[in-house]
């Protein structure tokens, strides 16, 4: 199958890396976006600084999937509000052969397709309402990116890399048919790319931490190395993160370290970082609740386990999601 011509679906901070990386390794890239964001990239292209370098990528950006016509691979890195939008263009972008790629934070909704034991074929209202992703997203269709990648994205739009470039790749199914070809255009790119036949572990082990930073950290307006610097808040974190390990376990999933074992003995220091939720926060823009957090308490409450310290997290990040939609009307 061959990778030739490759789509950014919502080119922000991950996409946008990966746009001018995957350019840079001479893929045909282009990228679909809002009207705004491809405004920007035809005036001024993508600037990118990462390791000491500074490059720049000027793929043909535009908001009707229509004008990009059908493309080996499509690679999604919009926030998960953005899904039924994506599904509007998605076909169009498509010929029998694309490889859908989904590199994305949170619970996805076909979480439980082929999965779960008694649970197995549950739709999650939290993330699916009415099961609509589920009929136009199929899962049998997706391919799935967990990725370890720090971007920032600056006052002026440029984008910084900080640390870290792994991604690992996987099927709902656990199939890894064809999961290597798209491997190889990442690792091309300079992705350290790892292939999952558990791709549930890898995102549950990731959601562990953003269910738990992110929120702390818009609640705070801290950066990660002071939320571990508070002993308190540390506590919570810790006592947060292993609600979320006993309900993967519950279903079977390895989900890593404890939190102590995370936070009081972690292998390297705390990096200041902002989350992405709050750099989502400082602009103005709406917040993935549902995702990080909303959609394991609702996991929690069917699998029964308890999580009294998740459910407040969500309880005051859901209100302080609402107060700033009130705000900041998108």
């Amino acid at each position: 199958m061959s990778m030739q011509r490759i789509c950014i679906v919502g080119p922000g901070a991950i996409g946008g890396m990966m746009a001018v990386h995957m350019q840079r390794a001479g893929y045909d890239v282009s990228a679909l976006a809002r009207s705004t964001k491809v405004a920007e990239i035809n005036q001024k292209g993508i600037k990118l600084l990462d390791g000491g370098q500074t490059y720049t990528a000027k793929p043909k950006a535009a908001v009707d999937a229509r004008d990009l016509g059908p493309q080996d691979l499509v690679i999604v890195t919009v926030k998960a509000a953005g899904l039924p939008w994506v599904a509007e263009h998605l076909q169009t972008l498509s010929h029998p052969d694309t490889a859908w790629v989904f590199v994305m934070n949170g619970v996805p909704w076909w979480f439980f397709h082929g999965f779960g034991g008694e649970h197995a074929g549950t739709g999650l209202q939290s993330i699916d309402p009415g099961g609509v992703l589920s009929t136009a997203l199929p899962a049998d269709r997706i391919m799935w990116g967990v990725i370890n990648c720090n971007v920032a994205i600056e006052i002026d739009g440029t984008l910084n890399h900080a640390h870290s470039n792994q991604l690992q790749l996987g099927r709902p199914s656990g199939s890894l048919n064809g999961l290597d070809t798209v491997a190889n255009v990442f690792r091309a790119a300079g992705y350290n790319t790892d292939l999952s036949p558990t791709i549930r572990d890898a995102i549950w082990g990731k959601l562990l931490v953003n269910m738990t930073f992110n929120p702390l950290s818009v609640l705070t307006m801290a950066t990660t190395d002071l939320l571990l610097s508070d002993p308190l808040v540390r506590d919570l974190a810790i006592k947060a993160v292993d609600e979320g390990r006993a309900v993967g376990e519950a279903l079977g999933i390895a989900s890593g370290p404890s939190g102590a074992q995370r936070f009081l003995a972690p292998t390297k220091p705390a990096v200041s970082a902002k989350t992405s939720m709050l750099a989502d926060f400082e602009r103005g823009r709406a917040l993935e609740v549902s995702p990080l957090i909303g959609a394991v308490v609702e996991i929690a409450n069917l699998v029964g386990v308890s999580v009294p310290f998740t459910k407040a997290l969500y309880g005051l990040i859901r209100l302080r999601s609402q107060i700033s939609a009130q705000t900041n009307p998108i």
